[in-house]
C-alpha cells in the first residue's frame, strides 16, 4: 500500500479531493478515474494499480475525484469540466515540486486525459488504460505523438481490438493487449502494473 495523504486542490471555483503519495522526486503522475455515472472514483482497482506502478519507479502520485465525486464539489460535466479538473490536478503537482508530470487515465479518465492533451503538450509519459474508443470520440490528429502506451483487454466491448489498434497506429502509441481481460481488469492488476513498467517506466529510469 502507498502512504497517501488526503489533499484538496482547486479546479476553478471548485474544491477537489485527492490522495497524494510523495516519492521525494521531481517526477509525478496524475491518475484519472473511470466514469462517475457508473460508480467510478479514485477508489478503483485500476487507478490504484497505476499508482503502484508509477510510485515504485520514483514518481509521486496523485489520484483524485472529478467534480461531484466523493468529497469533490460541483457536478458531473460530461467530460468538459473534467478536463479543467485534470488541469487543476497538474497544477497541484507542479506546486508540490513535480516538473516531469506523467498522465494516466482509465476508461472515462483516459477519454478526459486525451481531451486535455488535444490542446496541451505532456511533460512526462502518458499511459491510457482501456480508452473507450468504441463508444466515445477520440481525435487521432490532435493526439499524434502525445501518448506513449495504451493497455487494453481482449474482451472489452468499449475498447475493441478492431478500433484501438488502428487508433494506436495513427497516434504512434504502443498498444499492449492483455488476454482474457475485460474492461475492468479484475485479477489482471499485476499484468497491468508489469506492462506499464516494462514499456514506459523502465525506459525512463
Amino acid at each position: 500500500m502507498l502512504q497517501e495523504e488526503r489533499i484538496y486542490f482547486n479546479s476553478g471555483d471548485l474544491k477537489l479531493e485527492g490522495l497524494y503519495a510523495d516519492a521525494g522526486s521531481d517526477c509525478g503522475v496524475v491518475i484519472s478515474h473511470p466514469n462517475p455515472l457508473m460508480g467510478g472514483s479514485m477508489h478503483n482497482n485500476v487507478v490504484e494499480s497505476l499508482g503502484f506502478a508509477f510510485f515504485r519507479k520514483g514518481y509521486s502520485t496523485l489520484r483524485f475525484n472529478f467534480r461531484g465525486v466523493g468529497r469533490s464539489t460541483g457536478v458531473h460535466d460530461k467530460g468538459e469540466g473534467e478536463k479543467e479538473d485534470l488541469a487543476g490536478a497538474i497544477a497541484c503537482m507542479n506546486g508540490r515540486g513535480a516538473t516531469n508530470i506523467a498522465l494516466s487515465g482509465y476508461s472515462f479518465g483516459a477519454w478526459v486525459t486525451a481531451g486535455y492533451l488535444q490542446n496541451n503538450l505532456p511533460t512526462g509519459p502518458v499511459v491510457l488504460v482501456a480508452p473507450p474508443v468504441s463508444v466515445y470520440p477520440f481525435s487521432s490528429e490532435a493526439l499524434l505523438g502525445k501518448i506513449d502506451l495504451i493497455v487494453f483487454g481482449d474482451k472489452d466491448p468499449f475498447c475493441r481490438s478492431e478500433d484501438i489498434l488502428p487508433f494506436s497506429q495513427k497516434i504512434e502509441a504502443k498498444p499492449v493487449l492483455i488476454f482474457q481481460t475485460d474492461h475492468f481488469f479484475a485479477g489482471k492488476e499485476n499484468d497491468l502494473i508489469e506492462n506499464v513498467q516494462k514499456y514506459v517506466l523502465d525506459s525512463v529510469f
